[in-house]
């Protein structure tokens, strides 16, 4: 057999496969099921360093974290030629360098306000942080802003982390959409109690399914009403307030917002890349550049 008539066959192979069209799952639904089944989802902020991060570090850049605390991210930045951290805790309350074993290119800065002194002017190719703005207040947001300008060279990437709660809001009004855990358990009922309603419906009924036959509803609400079970809460979570005050209080968020923030760094000068690269559900983040 050729090549030619070999990969003829090759294609006939599917005539009969996947009738209706082959379907792996709905990119659309953040937690839609997959035929990677349990293997099939990935931590939020492992996407956020391979996104965010991973293309922007190499060992001819400047970083800078704003926030570091124990050095989570900071790690992810270690291959960089300078890693700068600006925290208002100390290097040792954070215990930084135990976490990341001393590194020699780690440059740490605490400080007691938004002025950005520490940091030479033009020397930063990128700008990281995650965690950590949306305990900052808008007025000192807005001073981070202006004063961290200057500091970065044209052409620098950077994704900042902010507090918005009109998003975290929506999360919140449903949350099941976004619930990977409720849907795992869930989806290991179901299948329990479709193997309990198949046996039952053997039993008692000669049939196939004892519950599961009506078309006109859900297969998870038809269990949920035959078994008297819940497969999954479906509590309301309580909304945040935009209209909070704006006095500290230890471990607080402030809510900035996505419209606003992307205005501040418009009217400083940065060129907005990407309004929220959309990797988390509740908050933003921002991608921005100094051209």
């Amino acid at each position: 057999m050729n090549i030619e008539e070999r990969l003829s066959k090759e294609l006939r192979t599917f005539d009969k496969l996947w009738q209706g069209g082959y379907f792996e799952g709905d990119p659309l639904e953040p937690m839609a099921s997959s035929g990677y089944a349990e293997f099939g989802y990935i931590s939020i902020l492992y996407v956020v360093y391979l996104f965010c991060i991973k293309p922007y570090i190499s060992n001819s850049i400047v970083a800078l974290e704003i926030g570091p605390g124990r050095g989570a991210w900071t790690k992810t930045m270690l291959a960089a030629k300078e890693v700068w951290c600006l925290d208002t805790k100390s290097r040792e309350d954070n215990d930084i360098d135990n976490y990341l074993s001393h590194p020699k290119n780690l440059i740490y800065h605490q400080v007691s306000d938004f002025s950005c002194r520490e940091l030479p002017d033009d020397h930063f190719d990128y700008l990281f942080s995650f965690g950590a703005l949306c305990h900052v207040s808008w007025d000192g947001i807005v001073q981070y802003m202006h004063n961290l300008y200057p500091k970065m060279r044209h052409g620098a990437n950077a994704f900042i982390m902010i507090a918005d709660y009109d998003k975290a809001n929506k999360l919140r009004e449903d949350p099941w959409r976004h619930d990977v855990v409720s849907r795992v358990l869930s989806a290991k009922r179901m299948r329990l109690l479709r193997a309990l309603d198949r046996k039952l419906g053997q039993i008692f009924l000669g049939r196939r399914s004892l519950v599961l036959e009506s078309q006109g509803e859900g297969r998870q609400n038809q269990i949920e009403r035959a078994f008297g079970i819940r497969l999954v809460g479906r509590t309301r979570l309580a909304l945040k307030d935009k209209d909070e005050d704006s006095q500290p209080r230890p471990g607080r968020w402030f809510h900035a917002g996505t419209n606003r923030t992307v205005s501040l760094l418009q009217e400083v000068g940065y060129v907005v890349v990407n309004r929220d690269v959309g990797l988390v559900t509740r908050d933003p983040i921002i991608h921005f550049k100094k051209l």
